[in-house]
């Protein structure tokens, strides 16, 4: 379990070189802010109203499911890599999985968030048998 790990790890850091060498480094940092802000968003950005959890429950799920994901995919590549496959293509392609779940994952929280924020408040509940004071409306007819 442990080279499942290194190997990981190494590829993440290689991910993040060949990001940086496409993207230059504010194109990277923009990227990995998005992807990460998403997350948070859709997670822990569910609390600025008290209404909000009980309407987009599911976006408190998505940081676990893009690990989970991710791990996935890092099997797929170990995998394939173990297979001897063309490291170049490999790695390009594999990019793109991580590319597109990561993104996949950071607008599910952002929908997340803005569903839960658009949403209605519940309707506070009345008492049972409440009926107004007497002298909280004046009537004028007699009778």
């Amino acid at each position: 379990m442990g080279s499942f790990f290194s190997a990981m790890f190494a590829e993440i850091g290689a991910r993040r070189r060949r990001l940086r060498a496409s993207l230059g480094d504010r194109g990277q940092a923009i990227v990995e802010f998005l992807v990460l802000g998403g997350l948070m968003v859709g997670s822990v950005g569910l609390f600025v109203r008290a209404w909000m959890p009980a309407a987009a429950p599911w976006g408190f799920w998505l940081p676990l499911v893009f690990v989970a994901g991710f791990l996935l995919i890092e099997a797929r590549r170990q995998a394939a890599a173990a297979r001897a496959e063309a490291p170049a293509k490999l790695s390009a392609s594999y990019d793109w999985y991580v590319f597109l779940w990561s993104f996949a994952c950071a607008l599910s929280g952002a929908a997340a968030f803005v569903i839960a924020y658009t949403a209605q408040p519940p309707a506070p509940e009345e008492p049972q048998g409440w009926a107004p004071p007497e002298s909280a409306v004046s009537v004028d007819i007699s009778p």
